[in-house]
């Protein structure tokens, strides 16, 4: 796939990847981690990922303004006016509106491609393939998403409901948020569910006019209080009328109720990455005892299976008879979880910042 001067790209960049505390923290969340024990940190991963196929001057990134730096510093390709930095969380429908007013100001021919900025991607010679295809359909008017094929009854991922998940592309039929575990069960044995990966494609003129009709007031905002951008109006906006903004989610907001949302079904793999089990379940391939290994050689592993071991710190780590544990070791503290144990982990968090303070977060 070429690269055109109409393609964009917006990577958002601006969660703060709680649940892998302590690993990823408000300072330092997990896009800007090597999670993955490639060398490189999730953005970097992803930024490079899209540069094959975006041109560097065409990828914006969407982040909060106290990673700012951050960005800078792992993406040195980038410059200062390629980033929006927003001063707090409005969940994905403004920052996708935002950055769709401003490159459809710079192009009012341009096609962005959103993609969140901490999902783990292979086979990504299929990528670029669905990837050319959306940018392809697009022009029809049409508002694309990624399905990618279930492969248990999840209920971290959201679903899109289709006709059968045999079709190469078809029209969505419904979006569901993170369903209970039995309704989980119901759409895996379907076969009309695809997990929902956040990607979408679509023109800037599509999604502008899809913000016209169900969020007429969102829009009205944005135009009525920011004609140009990268100057000391866009400074005004986001520290006096951003804040007031409502939250919301671009499916909610939008794929949901929009009659022209399509799906193309995804050939490459992909994991959200949202907790310590899937970051488990996406590179535990890569050995027979299944012993995870980020971020340091070290280690002594003695009739021990199925650990996650994270450490930002070189140093000998020593495991014997451990079997499906979690082990964060960092400056501050080192923890010791079972995996099956792991979504109490906020709990602990809570309870931990309350006994030794904010340092923690």
């Amino acid at each position: 796939m070429r690269k055109n001067n109409n393609f964009y790209a917006l990577i958002l960049a601006g969660g703060s990847g709680s649940r892998f505390w302590p690993a990823s923290k408000e300072t330092l969340p997990k896009q800007f981690i090597d999670l993955t024990g490639s060398g490189k940190t999730l953005i970097q991963e992803t930024f490079i990922r899209i540069n094959k196929i975006i041109k560097t001057e065409n990828i914006i990134i969407s982040t909060n303004n106290k990673y700012k730096n951050l960005v800078l510093n792992q993406i040195p390709g980038i410059k200062s006016k390629n980033l929006i930095c927003e001063p707090l969380k409005r969940n994905t429908a403004p920052s996708i509106l935002y950055a769709s007013l401003k490159i459809n100001r710079i192009n009012k021919k341009s096609k962005v491609i959103v993609l969140p900025s901490d999902h783990y991607i292979k086979k990504l010679n299929e990528f670029y393939k669905n990837v050319e295809h959306a940018f392809s359909v697009s022009k029809s008017d049409q508002l694309v998403t990624f399905g990618v094929n279930t492969k248990f009854p999840s209920t971290n991922y959201g679903y899109i409901k289709v006709k059968n998940t045999r079709e190469s592309f078809q029209k969505a039929l419904r979006f569901t948020e993170k369903p209970s575990k039995k309704l989980a069960e119901r759409f895996f044995k379907s076969n009309k569910y695809f997990w929902n990966c956040g990607i979408f494609v679509w023109s800037t003129e599509t999604i502008l006019n899809a913000f016209n009709i169900f969020e007429p007031d969102l829009i009205k905002t944005f135009k009525s209080n920011l004609e140009n951008f990268d100057s000391s109006e866009e400074i005004y906006f986001f520290q006096n009328i951003f804040p007031k903004i409502k939250g919301l989610s671009i499916d909610y907001s939008i794929l949901e109720k929009a009659q022209n949302t399509y799906v193309i079904k995804s050939n490459f793999e992909w994991s959200d990455l949202g907790t310590w089990e899937s970051l488990f379940e996406s590179l535990s391939k890569k050995n027979l005892k299944k012993n995870i290994s980020i971020g340091f050689e070290d280690k002594y592993l003695n009739s021990s299976s199925g650990n996650i071991m994270f450490s930002d710190e070189k140093k000998l780590i020593i495991l014997d008879s451990l079997e499906d544990h979690i082990i964060v070791n960092n400056n501050e503290m080192l923890v010791v979880i079972p995996r099956s144990k792991i979504g109490s982990i906020e709990k602990l968090k809570k309870i931990l910042i309350k006994k030794f303070g904010n340092s923690l977060k």
